[in-house]
C-alpha cells in the first residue's frame, strides 16, 4: 500500500530524512542519490542504529554506529563493521580492557543483514513509499 512520506523539498541532494509508514509504522530512510529517491529500513543490519545519523555518499550509506556499509539501491551489506580507533590503550584499567576485547569479539559475531528496500515513487512533489501491510 503507497503511503506518502515526505515531499520532494524535504530532502536536499545526496541528503537522507527520517520517516515513517505502514501499519504497523515501519521506520524508513529516504535517501536521494543523483536524482531519485531510495527507501531503506533505518535500522542498521548490525546492531540496530539509526542509519539516518550516518553518512551517506553516493550510493552508500555508512551506520554512524561500526561503519557498517549498505548499497541504498539495493539494501545489500558491503561491509563488515569497522571499530573506532579508541586511541593508546595505556591508564585504562584492566577489567575495562578485558570488556573492551570481549565486546569486539562480539560485534564480529553479530551478523550483519541486508537492509529492506521499499519501493518510490514521486507524484506532484510526494514522495510515496510503498509498505506491505501486516496481517
Amino acid at each position: 500500500m503507497w503511503h506518502e512520506v515526505a515531499k520532494t523539498d524535504d530532502i536536499a541532494p545526496g541528503g537522507m530524512k527520517y520517516v515513517r509508514a505502514g501499519d504497523p509504522d515501519r521506520e524508513i530512510c529516504l535517501c536521494e542519490y543523483d536524482g531519485s529517491i531510495y527507501a531503506v529500513s533505518r535500522r542498521c543490519g548490525h546492531e540496530n542504529a539509526p542509519l539516518n545519523e550516518g553518512a551517506l555518499e553516493g550510493w552508500i550509506i555508512t551506520c554512524p554506529h561500526h561503519n557498517a556499509q549498505f548499497d541504498i539501491r539495493s539494501g545489500k551489506n558491503l561491509s563488515w563493521p569497522i571499530d573506532h580507533d579508541m586511541g593508546p590503550r595505556e591508564g585504562i584499567p584492566e577489567p575495562v580492557q578485558r570488556w573492551f576485547k570481549l565486546q569486539k569479539r562480539l560485534e564480529w559475531k553479530t551478523r550483519v543483514h541486508d537492509l529492506h528496500t521499499y519501493p518510490v515513487r514521486v507524484q506532484d512533489g510526494a514522495i510515496e513509499v510503498d509498505v506491505p501491510e501486516q496481517n
